[in-house]
């Protein structure tokens, strides 16, 4: 009888949680992304949209009061990227035409007394870095150099800058 006291007495005093990583969402370059969340305030507040990329700190991307239809942006994120709306009570954030740049953990954030951060998701977007060039300037990628080289002994490296017979010149109009 006594051990099965003890048991329940460990898991009475044993919570267990379960964590589960953020949602996934894969994209292609070029496509509108809608993230929500839903708002949990009791009362009015700060409410906004903020992005982390491998574990670095924390960027706001969008903020407003809860109450007001004003939308503020930060740290450079432009509002013709990213558009923060309010309906009903959820909190939307609208990317248009997504780049590999936009991937990262996104996560909505709420503020009347205490800060609350809910509904993350991961946003991976599919593509190479090169489309939106390409798409922009089709002679762009024609005019790209790259330089790889190994490490060089001092007298290599002499001679190198003497002669350098890798250049290549090219003239356009």
């Amino acid at each position: 009888w006594s051990l099965f006291a003890a048991m329940v007495v460990i898991l009475y005093l044993t919570h267990v949680v379960s964590v589960s990583p953020p949602p996934l969402m894969e994209v292609h370059s070029g496509e509108n992304v809608t993230l929500q969340c839903i708002n949990v305030l009791k009362k009015h507040g700060q409410v906004g949209w903020f992005k982390q990329v491998n574990s670095t700190e924390p960027l706001c991307i969008t903020s407003m009061w809860s109450s007001l239809p004003a939308v503020h942006h930060q740290n450079g994120f432009q509002v013709k990227h990213m558009k923060m709306f309010m309906t009903n009570g959820t909190i939307f954030l609208k990317i248009t035409e997504v780049d590999v740049a936009d991937s990262g953990l996104y996560f909505c954030g709420m503020s009347d007394k205490y800060f609350i951060f809910t509904n993350a998701t991961v946003l991976k977007v599919q593509g190479n870095l090169f489309n939106k060039l390409s798409n922009q300037d089709p002679d762009a990628l024609n005019y790209a150099a790259l330089n790889f080289t190994s490490k060089k002994k001092k007298r290599e490296r002499r001679r190198e800058k003497e002669l350098d017979p890798h250049v290549l010149y090219a003239v356009t109009r």
